[in-house]
Order: structure tokens, then C-alpha cells, then sequence
């Protein structure tokens, strides 16, 4: 894939805000194997157990008028198709839903963190000029005018915005270059 400058503009526009997803990602799976830890584990129903609780929650043949249900009105066949999908939903519904969250939260992890290694491997190699006007436009958030004031106060000399728009377009230039590499 070739990135374009917009592509890393953006990427630079929300790095601040990849890494606190990142950090909250983290957090979150954590959250989830510690649960999936107890998940179906702390009771879990046996079969016997299960059969024996679907036996006497069942209605009786004489509880349900006959127009009414297309229920199996045999409780014992009734339990014999049913018991293995109840057992399941009993103890394991929970644990395959945190499985599947864990999943979908590793991968999102994944595309962040290769995302914010882009930028960081970008940004290595700028020119501590380059570097800052980078990090103060783009992920700072800031109007041209702060950046001059931001610069002046840093480097200790005065560049009007247009020096420093300069020095951004030759950031971008060099940031281009090097993620595409190999395109």
C-alpha cells in the first residue's frame, strides 16, 4: 500500500489517541481472561445436574393446553434433545463470548500497535526542528500562531509561520519516504 500525505497526516492526528486506545485495549483484555478465568468454572452444572433441573422446571403434559405449544409434550424426550444445548448455554456461553471479545480486542491491538510504531518510526528520524513542529501541529492539536510561539520559546529564534509550514512539508516529505519504503 502506498500512504499519500493525508494518510500519515492522519495517522500523526491521531497517535496520541491510538496509544490511550492501545492502553485501554490492554486493560480490557486483561479484564476479560481474569474473568474468563471463572467463567462457568465457579458452579458448573453437570449433566446429571442440568437433566435433573430441566425434569422438574418442566410443565406437565395437563399445564399446557394442546392448542397452544408445539412443546414436546414427553419431558424425558424433551430432555434428551435439549440437555446438551442447555448444558452449553449453562456453562459455556459466557466463557465463548469472552473469547471471542478477547479475540476481536487483540486484533484491534494489533493494527494500534503497528500503527503507532509507523509514527514513531517516522518521527525518528526527523531533525529535532522537524520532530517538533510535527508533534505540536499535528498531535498537539495547535494553530499555526502557537507553534511559532511554541518554537521561539524552544529553539530560542523566531520563524514566521510560513518558515515553519516549510519545515513541516520537509518533515512530510521524509516521513513519505520512509514508510514507503519497498513500495
Amino acid at each position: 500500500m502506498k500512504y499519500i500525505k493525508e494518510d500519515v497526516e492522519q495517522m500523526l492526528i491521531n497517535h496520541l489517541k491510538s496509544e490511550a486506545k492501545k492502553t485501554e485495549i490492554a486493560l480490557k483484555i486483561e479484564e476479560y481472561e481474569e474473568r474468563l478465568e471463572y467463567a462457568g468454572t465457579v458452579n458448573e452444572d453437570t449433566k446429571e445436574e442440568v437433566i435433573e433441573a430441566m425434569q422438574l422446571s418442566s410443565n406437565t403434559v395437563s399445564d399446557a393446553p394442546r392448542s397452544i405449544t408445539n412443546k414436546i409434550s414427553d419431558i424425558t424426550a424433551e430432555t434428551a434433545i435439549n440437555y446438551e444445548k442447555e448444558l452449553n448455554h449453562i456453562n459455556k456461553e459466557d466463557r465463548e463470548y469472552l473469547e471471542r471479545k478477547i479475540d476481536d480486542l487483540k486484533a484491534e491491538e494489533k493494527r494500534l500497535d503497528k500503527e503507532i510504531v509507523r509514527v514513531k518510526n517516522m518521527l525518528m528520524q526527523l531533525s529535532d526542528e522537524e520532530e517538533f513542529v510535527i508533534k505540536i501541529f499535528y498531535m498537539k492539536k495547535s494553530k499555526w500562531d502557537y507553534v511559532s510561539q511554541q518554537y521561539c520559546a524552544e529553539f530560542q529564534k523566531p520563524k514566521s509561520i510560513k518558515q515553519l509550514q516549510n519545515i513541516r512539508d520537509m518533515a512530510l516529505e521524509s516521513m513519505l519516504e520512509i514508510i514507503n519504503v519497498g513500495t
